[in-house]
Parts: C-alpha cells; sequence; structure tokens
C-alpha cells in the first residue's frame, strides 16, 4: 500500500473517491473491501488539517475497468457500520 501523507493521487478513470469511511479505517480494510476480484495498486487516507483520518480515501486500481466495476458493485456497500459512498475522480 502507498503512504498515506502527502496530496491524494490525480484523478483519473482508474481512480475512486470514497466517502463516509470509518476513520480508523486502514490502507488494509480498503483494500479489504473490495477483495481479491479487484487489482487496487494503491490506497490514500485523507486526513484532516488535525492530523486525523477524515472519513475520506482515494484508491487507485490496475485498470479503467476494475475501478468502473468497484464503483458499480461496491457503491454504498459497508465497511464495519458505515456505508461507503464511492465516486468518480475524474
Amino acid at each position: 500500500g502507498g503512504g498515506s501523507k502527502g496530496d491524494p493521487p490525480a484523478g483519473g478513470p482508474n481512480v475512486i473517491k470514497m466517502r463516509g469511511l470509518p476513520y480508523r479505517v486502514s490502507e488494509r480494510d480498503i483494500e479489504d473491501f473490495f477483495g481479491r476480484g479487484y487489482d487496487v495498486r494503491g490506497v490514500h487516507i485523507s486526513v484532516g488539517y488535525d492530523g486525523r483520518p477524515n472519513g475520506e480515501a482515494w484508491a487507485t486500481f490496475g485498470s479503467t475497468e476494475d475501478a468502473t466495476r468497484a464503483l458499480q458493485e461496491k457503491n454504498r456497500s459497508s465497511i464495519g457500520s458505515r456505508y461507503v459512498e464511492l465516486f468518480a475522480s475524474h
């Protein structure tokens, strides 16, 4: 997994923005959310001004097809007790 510091990845057809994540979510949690059927190449967990996660993240996929399928199949699925919204980032 990629580091969670710095700026999020540039938007593109293979990048998905995630919103509504639990504040304690980890990169592994996000990789597990998508599962083995997806080629997740990197995860960036966004942090607020206080340095704490703010419930948003970006996931970069190996292909546009994987990103599109993830948007269709995983939007409004749950991580823990939170349901997660997915958005195209381009």
